[in-house]
């Protein structure tokens, strides 16, 4: 059933930090007390059994609250309050932000100006607790990117400062990559999905984030079919959120989860053959890992090589793209 019309509704997800979700959504009160756009609040409890509806309703009596029998991902929870929702935009929000004044104003009056009928999807810039630039835009992955990035090398010094180097070469479009200042408003291929503002005529277009994780890596394929579609996506640069990022979904043990999001765009927007190719390479590199974990006795590691080898030996029963 579709819910009372608004401007704006912001869906929020429940994670592991209570407090961090009664600070977000206490921010998040305060930047909207003046402003003229009508809002909503849906806050998705995601953790069966806690009461933790009751919680937020006698601290916040207006929110509505939707309580998951069991636990769910990033997409299927966001997903259900796009598909009810009747408002204008809905911002699809993680629980670990502080929304620093103005912001949602200043977003959604950026959506709403003549010219920008076709912005469906838009970020503010996203700050570290400390103020400092919490780097927020990319490129549409690559395969050997992906690699990389679940290799365990690439947030070795060394390779962060290789990458940084050869960014302007290999990327040089600002906003194609993470490593620029971040100082302008510009439209880009894509964008973390922590804080972002959706347009709902652009998602009944497109439809909804495909869902794949549990944790969050469906986005990168949903900003590509909004483009493909002539929609655009931007990085906002005039608004900040704080971002405490990775608070609330754990430790190394969840990276898998991500991959299965670049699987998954893989499968969808590259030959079926390449991505045989890819997933060969995947499985050459966890099964060595998973050796070198076994002779350290380094148990943790260990499952985690295994839950990627599960994860990219069912991204190779799918289906591909045909050539």
């Amino acid at each position: 059933m579709s819910r009372n019309p608004t401007d704006i509704e912001f869906s929020v997800v429940s994670g592991a930090r209570e407090d961090l979700l009664f600070d977000c959504l206490a921010s998040l009160h305060e930047t909207m007390r003046g402003s003229t756009y009508s809002w909503a609040v849906t806050v998705t409890c995601n953790s069966p059994g806690t009461k933790l509806a009751e919680r937020l309703h006698a601290r916040f009596p207006t929110i509505q609250t939707v309580e998951n029998t069991v636990p769910r991902g990033f997409a299927a929870n966001h997903n259900s309050v796009l598909n009810s929702s009747a408002s204008r935009y809905v911002w699809l929000l993680n629980d670990d932000l502080i929304i620093l004044p103005d912001t949602i104003d200043r977003i959604t009056d950026f959506m709403d100006a003549a010219g920008n009928e076709r912005v469906a999807a838009v970020s503010p810039k996203l700050l570290n607790p400390d103020g400092t630039l919490q780097p927020s835009t990319y490129g549409f992955p690559t395969m050997p990117q992906i690699m990389l990035a679940h290799s365990g090398l690439r947030e070795r010094g060394f390779t962060q400062r290789v990458l940084r180097a050869a960014s302007p070469i290999l990327r040089p479009r600002k906003g194609s990559s993470r490593f620029w200042s971040h100082d302008e408003t510009m439209d880009v291929d894509t964008f973390r999905g922590a804080c972002v503002a959706v347009r709902m005529a652009a998602v009944r277009e497109v439809g909804l984030m495909i869902d794949v994780s549990h944790v969050g890596a469906e986005e990168t394929e949903w900003h590509r079919r909004l483009h493909e579609h002539g929609w655009r996506v931007v990085f906002f640069a005039d608004a900040s959120v704080i971002h405490y990022g990775s608070q609330t979904v754990g430790d190394g043990a969840l990276y898998p989860e991500y991959l299965k999001g670049a699987l998954n765009y893989f499968r969808l927007h590259r030959p079926a053959a390449s991505l045989g190719i890819f997933c060969a390479a995947l499985i050459s590199m966890y099964s060595a890992r998973l050796v070198s974990a076994r002779i350290r006795g380094d148990g943790k590691g260990a499952e985690i090589a295994r839950q990627y080898l599960r994860v990219v030996r069912n991204a190779m029963s799918r289906p591909g793209r045909s050539p």
